[in-house]
């Protein structure tokens, strides 16, 4: 592309190309994170936001790392429709279902639901470091 349209242009697309991308980047990262927010509060495990938040987060870098191919990639990752095609291709391929557990607030948050540990009668003993 440099011998094309010449030194200074090419980089002139680059450099707009990573800064529109990081301001992009920043927007779709606020949605996601804020969904993800809403799913932990509804009792639900946010692994479609953590897939999403792992996408942003490569488009990211491939929007910062100069060139063309790399910049088509991540734009592509930005689209919240690729992402679900990603997201369903990456379940599809997986074969497995994982059960994630986390902990949050007092509670246990599961893939199949949300344990109050102090709603419960013997709530699990903690572990000391």
């Amino acid at each position: 592309m440099g011998s094309r349209l010449g030194l200074f242009p090419t980089l002139a697309v680059l450099v707009l190309v990573s800064a529109v991308g990081a301001a992009l980047v920043k927007r779709e990262g606020l949605r996601v994170f804020h969904r993800f927010q809403e799913q932990i509060a509804a009792g639900n495990m946010p692994t479609n936001e953590m897939v999403d938040g792992v996408c942003l987060l490569i488009a990211g870098v491939l929007l910062v790392v100069p060139g063309f191919v790399t910049d088509a990639v991540g734009l592509l990752l930005l689209l919240p429709p690729f992402r679900l095609l990603l997201r369903r291709r990456l379940k599809k391929s997986s074969g497995k279902k994982v059960n994630i557990v986390a902990t949050y607030n007092g509670r246990i948050v599961e893939t199949n639901g949300v344990i109050n540990v102090n709603e419960h009668s013997n709530p699990p003993k903690e572990i000391e470091p």
